[in-house]
C-alpha cells in the first residue's frame, strides 16, 4: 500500500488557510498548526508533505495489519530477486522455498523464465480492513476521550477547588486567544480560552475545570486562581 497526500486546498478550507497564514505572520503556535493527513491507496500517488512521487511506510508489524503486509511485500521482492540471480546462472531453486514465500506461482518457471513483476503478490489484497482498523481508531479515541473527562468531572465533583498543572503547547487561534494544553496528570490534551492575553508555548498554569460534559467530549477550563 502506498501513502499520498494532495497538495493543500486553501480555497475550499479557509480555515486552514488562516491557522497556516497566523503561523506563517506571527508564528501563532511555535509550529503547532492544522496538519494535512495522507491517504492509503494501492495505486503510487506523490505525497505532497514530503515531496516524493511514491511513498510506502511500515513500523513494528505488531502496530498495523497494512504493516504486515508490507513486510511480507519487502520479504517477498528480496527473495524474487534471489530466486532470478539462481535462474539466470541455470541454479536450481531451494526446495525450502514455496509460492507462497515469493507470492508466485513456481511451477510456471518449470519451463524457464524468471519471475514478471506483473504477476506478483496477486493473493494481498492492500485494501482489506483499511476501513476497520481506522473505526477501531474512532471509537479507541472517543472511549479513551470519555474516560477521561468523566475523571476529571468526578475528581472536580469531589473538589470543586481542585486543579491540574497544564502545558501550553501552542496557539490554534489567535483571534479568540486560544490554545492547545497539556494536562500531564490525565495524559490529555484539551482546548483552552486565555484569560490572561497572549500565551507563550512551554508556559505553565494551574486549570480547573468549571463544567465537563463526557458524553459529547466538552470540558471548559479556567485559571485555578479566578
Amino acid at each position: 500500500p502506498f501513502r499520498s497526500q494532495a497538495p493543500p486546498d486553501f480555497k475550499s478550507q479557509p480555515r486552514e488557510f488562516q491557522i497556516m497564514q497566523d503561523l506563517l505572520q506571527f508564528n501563532a503556535g511555535d509550529g503547532y498548526c492544522h496538519a494535512w493527513y495522507s491517504s492509503v491507496t494501492t495505486r503510487c500517488r506523490p505525497h505532497s508533505g514530503l515531496g516524493l512521487d511514491c511513498y510506502t511506510q511500515w513500523t513494528s508489524p505488531i502496530r498495523r495489519f497494512g504493516d504486515l503486509q508490507v513486510h511480507c511485500a519487502v520479504k517477498r521482492y528480496l527473495r524474487r530477486e534471489r530466486i532470478n540471480e539462481l535462474l539466470l546462472d541455470r541454479a536450481n531453486i531451494p526446495s525450502e522455498i514455496s509460492s507462497s514465500d515469493v507470492g508466485f506461482d513456481l511451477d510456471l518457471l518449470k519451463d524457464g523464465g524468471v519471475v514478471e513483476s506483473s504477476d506478483l503478490d496477486t493473493d494481498i489484497d492492500f485494501s482489506e480492513r483499511q476501513a476497520m482498523p481506522g473505526v477501531a481508531r474512532l471509537v479507541q479515541r472517543q472511549v479513551y476521550r470519555y474516560w477521561t473527562l468523566e475523571y476529571i468531572r468526578r475528581r472536580t465533583e469531589a473538589d470543586p477547588t481542585y486543579s491540574f498543572d497544564a502545558l501550553v503547547l501552542g496557539c490554534t487561534d489567535p483571534e479568540r486567544l486560544q490554545y492547545a494544553v497539556y494536562l500531564p496528570e490525565v495524559a490529555h490534551e484539551h482546548k483552552y480560552v486565555s484569560q490572561k492575553g497572549f500565551l507563550n508555548a512551554g508556559e505553565r498554569y494551574r486549570l480547573r475545570a468549571q463544567s465537563v460534559n463526557p458524553i459529547n467530549g466538552l470540558m471548559t477550563l479556567t485559571l485555578a486562581n479566578l
